[in-house]
């Protein structure tokens, strides 16, 4: 997925329903588009599936109706119900995928400021961390501006929503 109106780039990879989704799940995908009205695989199965081996995945269900389970019940992060339009169907996999990425920058942001206090209270008991520190502010400047971008790709309410998901 790749436009000059898009805020992402993406790599697609298709399920084969001829080989068990169980042997298809890791957690090096971003986000999983999953039909809820899957006839082949049961889809709350693989829901389920997914999040078990790959917590961090984004999940995105389509479905004919509102079901009655609801997925975002079972911790899908988004539902839409089709027909859904090309272009609402780009923005909600884009804000999915920004969200993620400004969630995996906040957290390691996160842990280098908590390395760079830990560091800084060696450095003043003597000991020589002085290039891991420096590293470690150099990297945490990276993650600030990193954060900041990606901020500013998102929408008020998309950034609601990411601090919402990041809170959780």
């Amino acid at each position: 997925m790749y436009s000059d109106r898009s805020r992402v780039s993406a790599t697609i990879h298709q399920a084969d329903l001829d080989q068990s989704i169980l042997e298809q799940i890791d957690d090096h995908y971003d986000l999983l588009v999953l039909d809820w009205g899957l006839e082949t695989r049961d889809p709350r199965g693989v829901l389920d599936t997914f999040q078990q081996r790959a917590p961090d995945t984004q999940v995105l269900v389509l479905a004919d109706d509102v079901p009655t389970d609801d997925p975002v019940d079972r911790g899908a992060d988004e539902l839409l119900v089709t027909p859904v339009s090309d272009e609402r169907l780009q923005s909600t996999i884009e804000r999915l995928l920004l969200q993620q990425a400004y969630e995996e920058a906040m957290n390691e942001f996160f842990r280098l400021s908590t390395e760079r206090a830990l560091l800084e209270s060696e450095l003043q008991s003597g000991l020589d961390v002085a290039d891991r520190y420096e590293a470690v502010v150099r990297d945490l400047s990276e993650y600030r501006r990193r954060t900041a971008a990606i901020r500013d790709e998102l929408s008020n309410e998309e950034f609601d929503q990411a601090l919402r998901q990041l809170l959780e």
